[in-house]
């Protein structure tokens, strides 16, 4: 399991200023699903499903689906 807390969103200046966001575990990645600072953040091992805990509401979030529904855009 992977559990980790949103701590920063920012822009990369680095990264032709697109918006990044810095977990509690020390990983940064662009910005692809609007967290917000203070999310607690659960996913398993090779699963697509992430679970984003905030302000004491639980949002599902499927990665795959996202990335198909983004890919079927591009068709």
């Amino acid at each position: 399991n992977r559990h980790t807390r949103v701590e920063k969103i920012y822009i990369n200046v680095n990264e032709h200023n697109f918006t990044y966001v810095r977990f509690s575990n020390g990983k940064e990645k662009i910005l692809e699903y609007p967290y917000e600072i203070g999310d607690s953040i659960s996913k398993k091992k090779n699963d697509s499903i992430e679970y984003i805990f905030r302000n004491g509401n639980v949002i599902k979030y499927n990665m795959l689906e996202y990335y198909r529904k983004a890919y079927e855009k591009k068709l």
